[in-house]
């Protein structure tokens, strides 16, 4: 039985246009809307996932890395393994708890980290260098969108090559990670190219892989032409389209077995009272 609407946690139509739009954002809203709803539009408290404060402790230590390569400072391996650390206590502190099990399951997920930072430091893919830009926060008015596209880079080289970090827990299909992250990617080059007016050479990803021995590889795609830079516009269009006008709806799919919106989801009245009101 579906439960009344007034059980639901705010009205999922009253929608307003966002301040702007990112591709991260836009992935969430595309991959279920009503996760989009709960999760950054009520903002509802969750603890962190595992894999999602690991991921972003990591990401820490590679900025510190990259940020002391580019400016001259402390880019020792033991130096950024302090990176991690600092990041791994301070998300916990700053972002509320993280679903451990138990203790034991804290340290080895803290060990696992500073092995994946030590793999990338080792590695071919490891920058070489100074990098163009660390951490490059842009905000751009693109033809098509009626609000910002907005982004923050992980990394730019010299030559303008745009390089994104993901943590995995298996090696992806290069293919298959150049499709899942396709929206990522070309918005970026959209943001560099409206930004400098250079088009990066390369649209480049390094995952990280937490293995018992850490991988680490790079998936390198072409620039888009003007056909998927148009595609990806029209995708954030109505992405932008759909939270102006409050489209908010489950989308079940295999997400949903590790979703942690699955009881606020079950309370979904299905119809506004708008609805229920012309159908009277």
């Amino acid at each position: 039985m579906i439960a009344p609407a007034r059980s639901f946690p705010g009205n999922p139509e009253a929608g307003t246009l966002p301040d702007h739009i990112s591709p991260t954002a836009a992935k969430s809203y595309l991959g279920c809307s009503l996760r989009y709803w709960f999760e950054r539009v009520l903002r509802l408290p969750k603890p962190t996932s595992v894999s999602l404060h690991l991921g972003k402790s990591v990401h820490a230590a590679l900025q510190a890395f990259h940020l002391a390569r580019w400016r001259g400072g402390d880019d020792s391996p033991e130096a950024t393994a302090l990176a991690f650390d600092d990041a791994f206590q301070r998300l916990e502190r700053e972002e509320g708890p993280v679903s451990f099990r138990k203790p034991a399951d804290r340290e080895k997920a803290r060990l696992d980290g500073l092995r994946v930072v030590a793999a990338y430091l080792d590695s071919p893919e490891v920058l070489q260098g100074h990098p163009r830009a660390v951490e490059v926060h842009l905000s751009e008015r693109v033809p098509g969108l009626p609000v910002p596209l907005t982004g923050v880079i992980d990394l730019v080289l010299g030559d303008y090559v745009t390089v994104d970090f993901k943590s995995a827990a298996a090696k992806p299909d290069p293919a298959q990670a150049a499709f899942d992250h396709e929206l990522q990617l070309v918005s970026y080059q959209i943001l560099i190219e409206t930004a400098t007016g250079e088009t990066p050479p390369s649209l480049d990803l390094i995952h990280l892989v937490k293995t018992k021995v850490p991988q680490v590889g790079r998936v390198s795609t072409k620039p888009a032409d003007r056909a998927r830079k148009q595609r990806v516009v029209s995708l954030l269009e109505r992405v932008v389209d759909g939270i102006a006008a409050g489209r908010f709806h489950p989308q079940p799919g295999m997400h949903c077995s590790w979703c942690q919106y699955r009881r606020e989801c079950m309370s979904w009245p299905g119809v506004s009272k708008a609805v229920e009101g012309r159908a009277a």
